[in-house]
């Protein structure tokens, strides 16, 4: 195991989570095993209903997640074919003033 990845499970394993610019990027929260600990005891008394909710709305938040992947892929798609018309391009331009280049002299 790396020695990043050792430092990263250790801090988990000791409750504080790992200083992450990503964890900010995307809205991830990552808790600590204390955090954990508390959730799943409130978990544990909670009703089926209250459960059932608890899943629909973890459901709905996945469905939106996956929603906004996939607009992100395709706007990647988007780019990377926008791209690659410019390579196209720049290549043909290139091919052009280098004819255009021979046929002056």
């Amino acid at each position: 195991m790396s020695e990043k990845r050792r430092c990263s499970s250790l801090l988990l394993l000791e409750g504080r989570p790992k200083d992450s610019p990503k964890t900010e990027k995307t809205g991830v929260n990552i808790l600590s095993k204390s955090e954990i600990d508390a959730e799943l005891s409130k978990m544990k008394g909670v009703t089926p209903q209250e459960a059932a909710a608890a899943a629909a709305k973890a459901v709905a938040e996945a469905e939106a997640a996956i929603a906004e992947a996939e607009a992100a892929a395709r706007e990647a798609d988007a780019a990377e074919a926008e791209a690659e018309a410019a390579r196209v391009f720049a290549k043909a331009a290139i091919k052009a003033l280098k004819c255009k280049t021979l046929h002056i002299w």
